[in-house]
């Protein structure tokens, strides 16, 4: 009963408990008697039902079995069943917008649905795989509050829905509480992307007080969990314990941050201790990115040297994979499997069905085609990934508007076009699923968008053999 993986069995025999007549203690509670034997008249079984559907969110019914026949330990199997197939059963309405877009019924949205806003280069941090190589900001001329108000002006206008704010260290800012605050009064989602170290006390209530948990999010840079990993990784000694401090305020107020960690050589074997650490404090929401070959990490040795092997990248997958379901109830791990490329890992091949010669019904990415992204001075990219390549710029909102920039299509042909898959992508069977995986990426590796992205270590063909073997092993 003392693992953490049988969070949802401990709630179950919490609440019997709560309800029972009897006044059982939790630990007497056997885990296979039926809750008709467990002193629960009817009306303590159906308020048992309720309070768990409201703790998971989710709808227990009478398919699921019979009230009389649950046990502790069925039931808790049926609500962690539930909670697995949940996302993919729930209709996510970010998915269901850019499913138009990514089926092919059309090019672009009418407007972009979500804008990433970077109101500074600037960081206190110099974090060695930066994507954008922050740290002086870059010489640019930063955007005023006054002309950030307008773009948000506009965005409402647009009808978008989110705007993330990141950076550079979007605290670095003196006015950057101001933006967030001018942001909620228009009634916009707001994603925040920091490394908490500047996330006073102050701070975390004037977020309080502005950010509605059920919509927004606060994402928190941590690199493991012992300084020497973190500040390895973040350049900069004393930030671990300034990040836990951060995130420490936060959690004071009522904000859960969801904590981000991003992979490579220096730390991948901490993360099993990472997990062990964030729920040793109360963290529960975790995600893992994979490192991208851009900013400072664009050098192609660089970036090979703190890349994981295509075997240590599958054997954390398999790891998080494996803990999302063990610890579901009680730890969040991020579902995006972003600690990864898809098509590397075999759990996610066998997803897709192979279909070799069958082009995507759509090479769209959301960049340019539902979101676009925009540099702390006006400049707007298709996405934040392009920060580093100027020839990808596409305008500059102190000169257009949002609106006419994407009306433009001229300037987002290479985002709404289809594109010609180069290398092994051409003879790829997963290509109609995959789409040569990120454009950005490509590009910055071998300077082609229809190339292989840099993270897939998948051969074509390969699953084909391995099948063909295992079908003559069976035969003999």
């Amino acid at each position: 009963m003392n693992n953490r993986g049988d969070a949802i069995q401990t709630a179950v025999l919490r609440l019997i408990a709560e309800k029972s007549q009897d006044n059982l203690d939790v630990l007497e509670i056997p885990l296979d008697v039926p809750m008709a034997r467990l002193g629960l008249g009817a009306l303590e079984k159906y308020e048992l039902i309720v309070a768990l559907e409201d703790k998971y969110d989710i709808s227990i019914e009478e398919s699921d079995g019979s009230l009389n026949s649950w046990t502790a330990s069925t039931l808790a199997a049926c609500i962690k069943k539930k909670l697995v197939e949940k996302p993919s059963k729930t209709v996510n309405w970010k998915d269901a917008f850019e499913s138009f877009v990514f089926t092919g019924k059309v090019s672009a949205l009418r407007t972009p649905l979500s804008i990433h806003l970077d109101p500074t280069f600037r960081c206190n941090m110099r974090c060695v795989f930066c994507y954008d190589s922050s740290g002086s900001g870059h010489g640019l001329a930063e955007m005023t509050l006054e002309e950030i108000q307008g773009i948000i002006d506009e965005c409402v206008e647009l009808d978008v829905v989110d705007v993330t704010f990141g950076g550079g260290e979007p605290f670095m800012r003196s006015d950057f509480l101001d933006i967030v605050r001018y942001a909620k009064r228009k009634k916009l989602r707001v994603f925040l992307l920091t490394n908490g170290t500047l996330i006073t006390a102050e701070a975390a209530k004037s977020l309080a007080a502005c950010l509605d948990s059920r919509f927004d999010m606060v994402q928190v840079s941590l690199d493991g969990p012992r300084a020497e990993v973190h500040e390895q990784q973040r350049g900069v000694k004393g930030s671990f314990e300034q990040t836990l401090a951060g995130v420490e305020n936060l959690r004071s107020v009522g904000i859960m941050p969801v904590i981000n960690t991003v992979l490579t050589r220096l730390n991948f074997e901490f993360i099993p201790e990472m997990i062990d650490f964030l729920m040793d404090r109360g963290l529960t929401r975790y995600r893992v990115l994979r490192l991208h070959p851009l900013g400072r990490a664009r050098d192609r040795a660089y970036y090979d040297s703190l890349s994981l092997t295509p075997e240590e990248s599958e054997d954390i997958f398999r790891f998080l994979s494996r803990k999302r379901e063990e610890l579901i109830g009680d730890f969040h791990i991020s579902n995006d499997n972003a600690c990864i490329f898809p098509m590397s890992a075999k759990e996610m091949r066998i997803k897709i069905p192979p279909l070799a010669g069958r082009e995507p019904a759509s090479d769209a990415c959301g960049a340019g085609t539902t979101k676009i992204s925009i540099a702390p001075d006006g400049s707007v990219f298709p996405c934040s990934y392009m920060y580093e390549f100027p020839e990808l710029r596409v305008g500059s909102l102190r000169e257009r508007s949002i609106l006419d920039l994407w009306n433009d299509e001229g300037l987002w042909e290479l985002y709404r076009k289809p594109l010609t898959p180069t290398g092994k992508c051409k003879s790829c069977e997963y290509l109609y699923g995959c789409k040569t995986g990120c454009r950005i990426l490509s590009y910055a590796f071998f300077g082609d968008m229809g190339a292989p992205d840099p993270g897939c270590h998948y051969q074509p063909g390969s699953d084909i053999e391995e099948t063909k073997e295992g079908n003559a092993l069976c035969r003999a």
